[in-house]
């Protein structure tokens, strides 16, 4: 039995660490056939979460945020209980209402295509209009209730991107006017506290949110993403490939990994430096990216070794893409140096599909096209392995074997 590979050691360690992550979930609902749930953000982006990270950011935030739920939700029932006795049912009635829109915009998000969506409209844009209803039944610029309309930019900025503090601050201090000044124009002249108050309140909230969301995307995008190459890295593989395997499942799609290490990059640090070395893989790393389309994520696992997770591809569409990665390495020369790559191609179907198998298999892939001469791509075959696809003479360094 052959001694395993570098890049083997460390799937054995990734499939150790997928197996923790994989977590039964409800099916999705369908539309016309089509799952709308457990969509990756690779699949569906919007503009409140135009990256995967926005995305993730999102959906992590949402039981974090129970609590402060649970808080809002008390808050319009004690806010309707104290002012009872001075104002009319419709008034209740805004607070029920309100109750209800908290709880239903943070409900069932895991089945829904662009939940962020669902909860911008439903909740946040929504509890808007409604505090501003709330206001103009209890006097518009002589209730304190105005200052409420704060609330919401607070919700946007711990769950979307910056994008949404950018539409819902605005719309906030729009609402504060509309309440306001536009009820009764004269009583704001005569009072400008009435309108100040609570359009400060708006704007310190904003200010203050604005860089700890910045510094929060920032560091979550530092530990999602390869400094040196760009790529996604190993922490954000182990749960990405626990998805893949669950919607491969739901809809019996088939799933491709392809995995791939630079031909004798030991050999480039040695005899030109780590400096170099990082300049290969970076190249090496920006070649292959350019040949991938946007959903088509390539992860760097560590060292000289890469993988690429393609849902949704069988056999033919994973060792054309494969061949691709080589061709473009090959041909790129990067750092100035002929470096070539070799790739290991597994494919798996639908209910089949276990991730720990299937890094396995790529990987065994790959150990087979560095034994046949590297550069080249090797598709996983249990009954026959070594179906080799590319046969290019490998670079070898000077005084290697």
């Amino acid at each position: 039995m052959p001694e395993r590979s570098p890049v083997g050691r460390r799937l054995a360690r990734l499939r150790v660490s997928v197996s923790h992550c994989v977590k039964p979930r409800g099916r999705p609902a369908r539309e016309g056939g089509i799952v709308v749930g457990d969509v990756h953000a690779d699949q569906v982006r919007t503009w409140l979460c135009p990256t995967p990270n926005d995305r993730d950011r999102f959906m992590e935030m949402q039981p974090r945020l129970r609590a402060a739920r649970v808080a809002t939700i008390a808050s319009a029932l004690i806010i309707a209980a104290v002012m009872l006795p001075r104002v009319e049912w419709p008034v209740i009635a805004v607070a029920v209402v309100t109750v209800a829109i908290v709880l239903i915009g943070g409900a069932d998000l895991e089945r829904r295509r662009r939940p962020e969506l669902w909860v911008f409209f439903s909740a946040v844009v929504n509890l808007q209009v409604l505090v501003a209803v709330g206001v103009v039944l209890t006097g518009g610029p002589r209730t304190p209730l105005v200052c409420m309309v704060a609330v919401p930019v607070a919700m946007v900025a711990t769950r979307f991107s910056r994008r949404g503090l950018i539409v819902g601050a605005p719309a906030s201090a729009l609402v504060v006017l509309a309440a306001t000044l536009g009820v009764d124009p004269g009583y704001v002249v005569a009072h400008p506290e009435s309108v100040v108050v609570p359009l400060a309140l708006v704007v310190c909230i904003a200010l203050y949110m604005d860089p700890l969301l910045s510094s929060d995307v920032r560091h979550r995008a530092n530990s999602t993403l390869d400094e040196l190459t760009g790529l996604l890295n190993r922490r954000s593989l182990e749960p990405r490939l626990a998805e893949v395997s669950q919607q491969a499942a739901m809809t019996g799609q088939p799933v491709s990994l392809v995995a791939g290490d630079l031909d004798h990059f030991k050999l480039v640090n040695d005899q030109w430096g780590h400096s170099v070395g990082d300049l290969v893989l970076s190249q090496a790393a920006d070649a292959m990216r350019r040949c991938l389309r946007t959903f088509e994520l390539l992860y760097r696992i560590g060292g000289e070794e890469f993988l690429l997770v393609l849902p949704g591809a069988g056999e033919h569409d994973a060792l054309t893409i494969a061949e691709s990665l080589r061709a473009a390495v090959e041909e790129a020369d990067p750092g100035g140096l002929r470096v070539t790559c070799s790739f290991g191609v597994a494919t798996s179907h639908g209910a089949d599909v276990a991730i720990e198998p299937l890094l396995k298999a790529s990987d065994t892939a790959l150990y087979a096209a560095k034994r046949a001469g590297r550069n080249r791509v090797e598709l996983f075959n249990p009954a026959s392995l070594g179906s080799r696809v590319t046969a290019r003479p490998a670079w070898t360094p000077p005084g290697f074997a």
